[in-house]
């Protein structure tokens, strides 16, 4: 009986041995999961023995599997990759960079588009007094004009192109650009002679390399004349110049930088050989200045200009005329004051202007050293022309003719009218002559009257067809001094 039991508990044994080693290598017995459950075998453990010597057997519950011990490997799962991230985008260069405006105060900039750029960054930088850029626009083109500018100043720029990207901005590399503004227009020309010798001047431009002068002679073609280095040499004179033949000059000022000459725009000034300023008296009588003078040859016409200062930019144009004289209205006595005379060619819609030379003179309300008063009656031979005023208002203005010129010269001085008659008869050696109106200033011999026989007055008949010295007035005007003023008026011929 001992045998038999040896027996039996060493199979039971090697069952439970053999059944271990299955579960821990995760053996099973079904093929699948979905296979019916094997039943336990009955497995007797050895707790002692039963009162009859023999082992007491353990009982397992029917439908209950074997406790399997844990897997000692961690089940294999499928690896993850790590989320990539997109590369940033590349910003592309600026290329073909250029200057496309040529101004004194401007430079409009264009360059190749750049593709996919969100805009365009522009920084400039004033090289002849700075040494940082500063930004001066964003824009969304591939243009952008910078304004304003210094006239005639070396400029750096860069420009960058740039993307938005999650809300934050890549720019790309910045191109440069060294350029300059063109100098300002030359201006201030200024002519001061011109006879046989042409002379001009113009306002310095500090920031220029130099002067370029052109010029123009009749009609002919226009040529680089000059060129002058430096900016402090602002004046010019040609010599040799033909009477009446006209010249033409443009003046640029240029700046030379990056193996570029920056030109500005012209001043421009033209010239007439002889067409200078005439040579003039002029004198105060009366609280007022008398001009008088010679005729140019190369002239249509005179401007005459007026200030209370030296100052040539204080000068005002008070009369253009075809005369050879002008008068003032009253001046301030005992004040000086400033004149010049111009010459000018007219011809058609064109008119050249001379050069002036300048002449002052103090005013006086005295004649010849005398005092006048507020009315008298007021004679120029130079002029031809005669005024008359009562009470200090002028009621006459006319040209006259006086004595012919070199045998029969109406007198100068300070007269008065010491008579006054109408309808009468003037005679003389070899004439007689009816007059309306006859006012008397020296004895009998010489006075003012009308002169029905002429039909023109003023210069310059009297050189060679005045009078025999009387003052021949033009019958309205004669008719209304005569009726103002009376016997005893001062008479001043100068």
């Amino acid at each position: 009986m001992k045998g038999t039991t040896k027996k039996l508990l060493s199979l039971l044994m090697a069952i439970i041995i053999t059944v271990g080693a299955m579960t821990a290598f995760g053996f099973s017995a079904a093929e699948n999961d979905d296979a019916e459950p094997v039943a336990a075998e009955e497995i007797v453990e050895e707790n002692g023995m039963a009162d009859n010597g023999e082992l007491a057997p353990v009982a397992v519950e029917p439908g209950t599997e074997a406790p399997a011990e844990a897997p000692t490997e961690a089940p294999t799962e499928a690896p993850t990759e790590e989320p990539t991230e997109e590369p940033e985008p590349v910003v592309g260069k600026v290329r073909n960079l250029s200057r496309d405006s040529y101004e004194s105060d401007a430079c409009l900039l264009n360059w190749d588009p750049v593709e996919g750029a969100s805009g365009y960054y522009v920084y400039y930088l004033n090289a002849d007094n700075h040494k940082n850029f500063s930004k001066f626009a964003d824009v969304k083109t591939n243009s952008c004009l910078v304004k304003p500018l210094r006239q005639g100043t070396q400029y750096h720029f860069k420009v960058s192109a740039y993307i938005e990207y999650k809300g934050r901005i890549i720019e790309g590399e910045k191109t440069l650009k060294k350029t300059a503004t063109q100098p300002a227009k030359v201006t201030g020309v200024t002519k001061w002679r011109s006879s046989d010798v042409l002379e001009m001047e113009w306002d310095r431009n500090d920031k220029a390399t130099g002067y370029r002068i052109y010029r123009t002679e009749g009609g002919g073609k226009e040529v680089l004349y000059k060129t002058i280095r430096g900016n402090r040499n602002t004046t010019y004179t040609e010599s040799g110049v033909k009477g009446g033949r006209v010249y033409k000059f443009r003046v640029k000022a240029f700046r030379e930088l990056y193996d570029t000459s920056y030109s500005s725009d012209a001043g421009v000034m033209t010239f007439m050989g002889g067409l200078c300023g005439p040579d003039y008296s002029i004198t105060s009588r009366l609280g007022r200045v008398n001009l008088t003078w010679r005729a140019n040859p190369y002239a249509t016409h005179y401007e005459v200009f007026m200030s209370t200062s030296p100052d040539n930019s204080t000068f005002v144009k008070q009369f253009t005329t075809p005369r050879l004289y002008y008068n003032t209205q009253k001046l301030t006595v005992g004040k000086t004051y400033y004149f010049r005379i111009r010459p000018i060619y007219k011809s058609g819609s064109s008119t050249i202007e001379g050069t002036s030379n300048k002449k002052s003179q103090k005013i006086t309300d005295r004649a010849y050293g005398d005092y006048v008063g507020s009315t008298y009656i007021e004679i120029s031979i130079d002029q031809q022309h005669m005024w008359a005023y009562k009470s200090g208002k002028q009621i006459a203005s006319t040209e006259v003719v006086t004595g012919n010129q070199g045998n029969c010269d109406t007198p100068k001085g300070y007269y008065s009218i010491n008579n006054k008659s109408r309808n009468i008869y003037l005679s003389g050696d070899g004439y007689s002559s009816f007059v309306n109106y006859w006012m008397a200033f020296i004895g009998s011999s010489y006075g003012i009257h009308d002169a029905s026989w002429r039909s023109e007055f003023g210069n310059p008949i009297y050189k060679g067809n005045g009078s025999h010295g009387c003052v021949n007035t033009p019958y309205s005007a004669v008719q209304t001094i005569y009726n103002n003023i009376p016997t005893g008026t001062p008479v001043i011929i100068y």
